[in-house]
């Protein structure tokens, strides 16, 4: 089974969350936030790719991400706003770029394009200096509350996605995009969008305690077979962990934006 993750977050200003600012930091570009005043740029060195996805009938302009940040934050003119919700998904290491970004067009279109909202995408390469087999790629997307149409953002928000049905749903189709990729490529690989609990796997596993000789081992750099298992289980009740805070945010936010 390869890994699975994908968590969604509202981006409100109630919350002092800016969308420009969470703009320059998925795609490390210097961007003009007008409505705080501010200027945002994270230098990253990681995006490797970038994409702004829009429904045909948006404006042209709409394509430019520094016009478009604009024009969310003045869609919106509550101080506690809450103006997009922000993605973010693991990506298979044993892909290529293309079918990587094919993975993501694909999501993006079904999901939200199809429904008249836009979106900001870019991949972060999420590089392991040592061991590139190990790279942790993965995808962050920024959607707007407010469909567009022919003259900018509807005046009516988006309010169906506020339903908690659809943290359900978003986390599945992240699920079928990828195993489509998969089997495309004839990989013998899946990834399961349920949670652990649901795939019939309960509560914490029991850890272990390495032998002297294992633990004086891996302390010196070295790796061993018992270290390896005990690093397995931590990983897997972290993301126990992990899977009930995200649900509980999931509640929360969802609760609070309807």
């Amino acid at each position: 089974m390869a890994n699975y993750h994908m968590e969604f977050k509202i981006i409100s200003r109630g919350q002092g969350r800016s969308v420009t600012k969470a703009a320059s930091y998925i795609n490390g570009e210097k961007l003009r936030d007008d409505y705080n005043g501010e200027t945002h740029y994270n230098r990253r060195q990681d995006v490797i790719y970038r994409e702004i996805f829009q429904p045909v009938t948006a404006p042209p302009n709409f394509h430019d991400l520094q016009k478009l940040c604009e024009e969310i934050d003045k869609a919106e003119n509550r101080y506690d706003a809450r103006t997009a919700r922000e993605f973010k998904g693991s990506l298979p290491n044993e892909l290529p770029l293309d079918e990587i970004v094919r993975i993501i067009r694909e999501y993006v279109e079904e999901n939200f394009i199809v429904r008249g909202l836009c979106a900001i995408a870019a991949i972060h390469e999420g590089k392991n200096a040592s061991d590139p087999t190990k790279n942790n790629p993965h995808v962050h997307i920024i959607v707007p509350t407010r469909a567009v149409g022919r003259d900018g953002f509807n005046k009516k928000k988006d309010r169906e996605h506020n339903n908690i049905k659809y943290a359900s749903i978003w986390r599945e189709q992240w699920a079928e995009v990828q195993n489509r990729a998969y089997e495309r490529n004839r990989l013998d690989i899946r990834v399961n969008h349920e949670s652990l609990e649901v795939q019939g796997i309960r509560d914490r596993e029991p850890t272990i305690h390495l032998s002297r000789i294992d633990w004086q081992r891996e302390k010196s750099g070295e790796r061993t077979i018992a270290g390896d298992k005990k690093r397995d289980i931590e990983r897997r009740n972290n993301e126990r962990l992990r899977e009930k805070q995200l649900e509980r945010e999931y509640e929360l936010e969802f609760e609070l934006s309807r």
